[in-house]
């Protein structure tokens, strides 16, 4: 019977390990290469087959550093808003502004540029184009913040003697009578005079 000795198993065992190592490296040097590839067609404008290498990637992204989970979604998000798909651009883009945030640095200036007015466009066209409002110099949170003869209702100073102070009461009700009483009154105030 063959006795193994420690120094064979010893050598067994490193042999395995560094082999392990050795596959490992080049497994994540495929998911690199395959992002590699992919920006490549992105930059190609082959942004169907740039979409189409980062969907296959997907799951195996955990093996990406986090700059390269940031570079994935940019152009996944980059690649799906130039194909006319934008919820999906939406999505990928925000993560990518998401891993920007976190780990500032992970894209590179343009492209963090790129990110921001991109995902502006979208929300815009998402949320109806609204702008948020400017604060409003009429803006109030007590009645004291409002000017004489005025009061806070619902963060706008209203007049209470009539005058113009962001819409006034006397307002709303001349906005709430008809044309033809308008006429009327007017008619009033000239032969007033």
């Amino acid at each position: 019977m063959m006795t193994w000795s420690r120094g064979l198993y010893r050598g067994l065992g490193v042999a395995l390990v560094t082999t392990l190592l050795a596959g490992a490296a080049v497994g994540c040097a495929t998911y690199r290469d395959d992002l590699d590839r992919a920006v490549g067609h992105y930059n190609g404008r082959q942004y169907d087959r740039s979409l189409a290498l980062l969907e296959v990637l997907e799951s195996d992204i955990d093996s990406l550093s986090e700059a390269e989970r940031a570079q994935y979604a940019y152009y996944r998000g980059m690649s799906h808003y130039l194909l006319d798909q934008r919820l999906d651009a939406r999505h990928w883009l925000g993560r990518a502004a998401a891993r920007e945030k976190k780990n500032e640095g992970s894209l590179q200036p343009d492209e963090k540029k790129k990110v921001d007015d991109t995902l502006a466009d979208l929300n815009k066209a998402r949320y109806g184009g609204a702008e948020t409002p400017a604060e409003s110099d009429d803006a109030c949170s007590k009645d004291e913040d409002c000017g004489d003869g005025s009061f806070c209702d619902n963060s706008t100073c209203r007049a209470t003697d009539g005058a113009k102070t962001g819409g006034s009461k006397a307002e709303e009700s001349t906005d709430a009578k008809g044309d033809g009483e308008k006429a009327d009154e007017a008619k009033a105030d000239d032969a007033a005079k």
